[in-house]
């Protein structure tokens, strides 16, 4: 009984080129690509008519003070805008890529910060420093968005 049990298993074994005693496996079908469930969502917020409305009010507008506000809200907006885009980005890529360009985004915000708080400093701080500051966070933050849809494009499936 042993006997057989072991020559049983034995049988099973399967040795590298030596073939296989069963019919041999169907080929593996390739699959379609599919693009990330993000991008079939068929949804995204719009940017574009606050941040419109938002610099006709700041050209508009005398007071320092509002003024400043005015322009943080659309620092804030085109700020929003670019982490949509980035992560749509980032939907696209495989994770070694991920990886890669989340350590890139990471080192683009320390240099858009860096440039905000000089900006502000020659400026001579203050309101107008503040103002100047915000105005370079915009200036950047487009010129990387630019970028990053420049990117998408690319790797972009349709």
């Amino acid at each position: 009984m042993l006997l057989v049990s072991l020559l049983t298993a034995c049988s099973q074994v399967q040795i590298p080129g030596m073939g296989s005693r069963n019919a041999a496996p169907e080929p593996v079908k390739p699959q379609a690509v599919e693009p990330p469930l993000i991008t079939t969502l068929e949804w995204s917020p719009n940017y574009s008519q606050p941040i419109s409305y938002l610099e006709v009010s700041l050209r508009a507008e005398t007071d320092s003070r509002e003024m400043n506000r005015i322009i943080t809200n659309i620092a804030y907006l085109y700020d929003a805008q670019l982490y949509v885009l980035f992560h749509e980005f980032l939907d696209y890529l495989p994770d070694t890529a991920r990886v890669r360009e989340i350590s890139d985004q990471n080192d683009w915000l320390d240099s858009r910060q860096d440039a905000v708080s000089e900006a502000f400093t020659r400026n001579g701080g203050g309101d107008v420093g503040a103002y100047h500051a915000a105005d370079m966070f915009i200036a950047q933050t487009r010129q990387r968005a630019a970028l990053i849809e420049q990117r998408l494009a690319r790797v972009r499936i349709d």
